[in-house]
């Protein structure tokens, strides 16, 4: 039988974090550690506004008849966030809450803020079909979480304009046996 694979949003605390499904809905970035619209992230009038973290992890529901591996991460490589808004991505071992002023700025994703990052965030943008990011990780015949969590953040500056951003489509992919 196939394993049935949902992508998961981790908010909260560190030692209990809250799982929301985003498998086939939206994943919302904005100043609160929380998948809920809307979303803001105001525009500074000088400098930059970060979202909170987006901390984002596979989970196997129905356990592969073998394994799952080989897992990839990438986007369609073209930033329609809208003038001012920028994203980057990178991986982490473990999950760390999102920090921040509430309604106002996330802390900045780096290693230093972060320190469970596999390595210094990068565009999210970088990552396409034709370049994807490899997620560390796997699962045997079992259920439960698996893979890095892969963690993104918007960013807003100065130039950027009041309003909804565009969509963007976000893929994971996998081999399963």
């Amino acid at each position: 039988m196939a394993a049935v694979v949902k992508i998961y949003r981790l908010t909260g605390t560190q030692a209990t974090p809250t799982t929301t499904d985003v498998t086939s809905g939206s994943v919302h970035a904005g100043t609160q550690d929380a998948n809920t619209s809307p979303c803001k992230i105001p525009v500074p009038s000088s400098g930059s506004n970060h979202s909170f973290w987006v901390n984002t992890q596979l989970s196997a529901s129905v356990a592969p008849d073998n394994s799952i591996t080989n897992i990839k991460w990438y986007t369609d490589g073209s930033n329609g966030f809208g003038t001012g808004v920028t994203a980057i991505v990178s991986m982490a071992s473990t999950y760390a809450s999102a920090l921040g002023a509430a309604g106002s700025s996330g802390s900045v994703l780096n290693t230093t803020n972060h320190a469970s990052l596999t390595g210094g965030p990068s565009d999210l943008f970088l990552y396409t079909s034709s370049c994807k990011m490899a997620v560390a990780g796997s699962i045997a015949a079992t259920t439960g979480s698996f893979g890095n969590r892969v963690v993104f953040q918007l960013s807003v500056i100065s130039t950027g304009v009041a309003g909804n951003t565009g969509a963007e489509t976000i893929t994971w992919e996998f081999d399963e046996s």
